[in-house]
């Protein structure tokens, strides 16, 4: 395995992450119908839940 591939590889994917994550933070900020802001606030989880599971697989990997 080709552990500089791999990092480039999570670096990359978490850039993209952040930046879905950033999104849905600066649409909680806008008004907002409540089922619009329930969705928002469900991407915001959920990506920090992505988050999460890429820092497990890169500490298993290459730990």
């Amino acid at each position: 395995m080709d552990q500089d591939k791999v990092r480039k590889w999570v670096h990359d994917l978490n850039n993209r992450v952040g930046m879905v994550l950033a999104n849905a933070e600066l649409m909680q900020l806008e008004k907002l119908t409540p089922k619009a802001l329930e969705r928002t606030k469900l991407i915001e989880e959920k990506t920090l839940e992505i988050r999460q599971l890429i820092r497990d697989m890169t500490d298993h990997l290459l730990g």
